[in-house]
């Protein structure tokens, strides 16, 4: 059977809510109304059972399986850390949500109907992330200070719009697919994993990569010199499905001793590769 539980927002609480305990783990095999009882929120800087804030209907569904959560209503874009540390079922938010939505996520599905502020899916280790929204910065990244390689360490994060700088910063592994346009540094430190643009992006991606692999389909506004260009291929695969057209390979970031990738569209980018196509030349 399944379950399913809405929180739905009586009024726009004009303060940050952390509902990092509201996860679909806490009803593994417990009674909902005794989980109910003790789940605990933040409301700005004081502490509070969920029912001072929201309206909760539950319900099971019979002929389905797992742990449903949503929450919908004035006030989701005040949401802190939905989906923290979850590793199994579905959170769904009928809205836009704040900071660390997905962070440390172990597993599971969190659908965002809105836009997604920074550190989404930070630190996460598996599970699925999508947001038909846009996002902020820090998309599958690490924490600032925190070593390379501590961001996004395996799962999968979907932006069918735009994202802001820094995606992927110093993720290991996993996925990463802006279907619109990034900012700057698009996988900067990464180690790791693979970050598809299917728009445009700024200055610098893959500045201080070290592995992995940066597809991008749109223009890029500049890309450092301590890439060099390697070839120039038709069609890459990425997820085992073909992307057609004509993309220069770059290695770098050779200051990092890296064998990472940067893969861009020639056609958008005639900018930046035509200049550096001599070099392909075999020397006589």
């Amino acid at each position: 059977m399944k379950i399913v539980i809405k929180f739905k927002f009586k009024e726009d609480p004009k303060v940050p809510v952390e509902v990092r305990q509201i996860i679909p783990d806490k009803f593994i095999n417990r009674d909902i109304k005794e989980v109910l009882r003790e789940l605990q929120i933040w409301i700005g800087n004081r502490k509070s059972g969920v029912e001072e804030l929201f309206d909760i209907e539950y319900w099971i569904e019979e002929d389905k399986e797992g742990i449903d959560i949503i929450f919908e209503g004035d006030g989701t874009r005040r949401l802190r850390y939905v989906g923290y540390r979850m590793s199994i079922g579905k959170i769904e938010v009928r809205g836009s949500v704040g900071p660390l939505a997905g962070y440390r996520m172990r597993g599971g599905e969190l659908v965002i109907y809105g836009d997604a502020d920074h550190y989404l899916g930070s630190l996460m280790k598996n599970g699925k992330i999508e947001v038909y929204g846009n996002a902020g910065s820090f998309v599958g990244g690490k924490l600032i200070g925190m070593m390379y390689g501590h961001g996004m360490r395996g799962g999968t994060i979907i932006i069918h719009g735009n994202a802001e700088s820094f995606i992927g910063h110093g993720m290991k592994s996993g996925d990463i697919i802006i279907e619109g346009n990034v900012n700057d540094f698009a996988g900067y430190g990464m180690k790791g994993g693979n970050i598809l643009i299917m728009g445009n992006a700024g200055i610098y991606p893959g500045a201080r990569m070290s592995g992995g692999r940066i597809i991008i389909l749109g223009k890029v506004e500049e890309i450092l010199p301590s890439f060099y260009i390697d070839s120039i291929v038709s069609g890459i695969k990425f997820k085992g499905r073909k992307i057609e057209g004509r993309f220069a390979i770059f290695i770098g970031d050779v200051l990092m001793e890296s064998r990472g990738r940067l893969i861009i569209n020639y056609e958008h980018n005639i900018h930046i590769i035509k200049p550096l196509e001599k070099l392909l030349e075999p020397i006589e």
